[in-house]
């Protein structure tokens, strides 16, 4: 069950405590965090990172590279 925005203005409008709203927040993201959508949200971001670190590598190779094998 996901929470639109217009369910939390009218959540806030009918002035829950803040225990309540606490205990919405923290079952929406408890169901949040045992679904499959949150592996599959942090496997993008980390192909992400590992394709735009090898990206960069790639393209400063001159820099690090010339630095490697001049200490050898």
């Amino acid at each position: 069950m996901k929470i639109t925005e217009s369910q939390i203005r009218r959540i806030i409008r009918e002035e829950l405590t803040k225990q309540e709203v606490r205990s919405m927040i923290d079952s929406q993201l408890s169901s949040y965090s045992n679904g499959r959508d949150l592996k599959k949200a942090i496997r993008n971001v980390a192909v992400d990172i590992i394709d735009e670190f090898f990206h960069e590598m790639w393209m400063k190779n001159g820099f690090w590279k010339s630095s490697l094998k001049n200490k050898g």
